[in-house]
């Protein structure tokens, strides 16, 4: 019966120098995630209507792209709590993040714990900004 709870939804976006430790540790973890290469895939997402309690973008991302991504995620029915994982990080990058809207950010290397912990964390705050009675796209039957 477990296996049938919601499970957090999470739009990953992955870059060609990801590190595959990352990616091994979002696949091990009890979660929905969907991972995406390039900002123009996220359009199928924004007319879909998707729902995504947690977006988790890399801090390594070139500008363009980074802004670009942010958009779109922006245009999302409902915006994921967008958290940041990055190799080092500054207060810079921390406060950037916070004042363009994200949740926050995590620095690797992290356990698959910390990393499970910190997206958790983003999703309750997903829930507690959003309507908890509307519930239609945003969960994951596992």
């Amino acid at each position: 019966m477990a296996e049938n709870r919601p499970k957090v939804r999470i739009l990953a976006i992955l870059t060609s120098n990801i590190d595959s430790r990352v990616l091994r540790q979002l696949n091990s973890l009890d979660m929905c995630p969907t991972f995406v290469n390039r900002a123009d895939e996220l359009g199928h997402f924004v007319r879909n209507g998707e729902v995504y309690q947690v977006a988790l973008l890399p801090a390594s991302l070139p500008d363009m792209d980074w802004w670009t991504i942010w958009g779109e995620l922006a245009l999302l029915d409902r915006r994921p709590a967008i958290l940041v994982y990055a190799h080092t990080a500054s207060f810079q990058l921390w406060s950037g993040v916070l004042e363009a809207g994200g949740y926050d950010v995590i620095v690797e290397p992290f356990t698959l714990e910390k990393l499970k912990e910190a997206v958790l964390r983003a999703a309750g705050s997903f829930q507690q900004q959003r309507d908890p009675d509307s519930v239609e796209n945003n969960i994951c039957q596992g």
